[in-house]
C-alpha cells in the first residue's frame, strides 16, 4: 500500500516553501542593493529575526495602504424605513 501520509506532507512542504520563495522575491524586489545584501545575511544568520522583519514590514505596508486610502463614506445606518406596523387580523369572538 501507498504511503500517503509522507506523500502528502512533502507536498504540503513544498507548496510553503515555493509560497515563502514567491513572498521574498516580491519583497526582495523593493530593496535597494544593500538592503538586498543586508536581508540575505539576516536570512542566513536568524532566520526567526528574518521572518520577524518581514512579517512587521508587510503590516507597515498594509497600515500605510489603510491610511493612503483615505477615510471611507460611511454607511448608512437605516438604509430602508421601517414598514408601518400592520394590525392584526381580527377575529370575532364566537357568540
Amino acid at each position: 500500500m501507498i504511503p500517503l501520509v509522507p506523500i502528502a506532507f512533502a507536498v504540503l512542504a513544498l507548496l510553503a516553501w515555493r509560497y515563502d520563495a514567491r513572498a521574498r522575491r516580491a519583497y526582495e524586489a523593493t530593496l535597494s542593493e544593500a538592503e538586498k545584501r543586508q536581508f540575505r545575511a539576516l536570512r542566513r544568520v536568524h532566520p526567526a529575526k528574518w521572518r520577524a522583519a518581514i512579517a512587521l514590514k508587510q503590516a507597515e505596508a498594509t497600515a500605510t495602504a489603510a491610511q493612503d486610502a483615505g477615510p471611507r463614506r460611511p454607511k448608512r445606518s437605516n438604509p430602508k424605513p421601517n414598514p408601518p406596523n400592520k394590525p392584526k387580523s381580527r377575529r370575532k369572538a364566537p357568540a
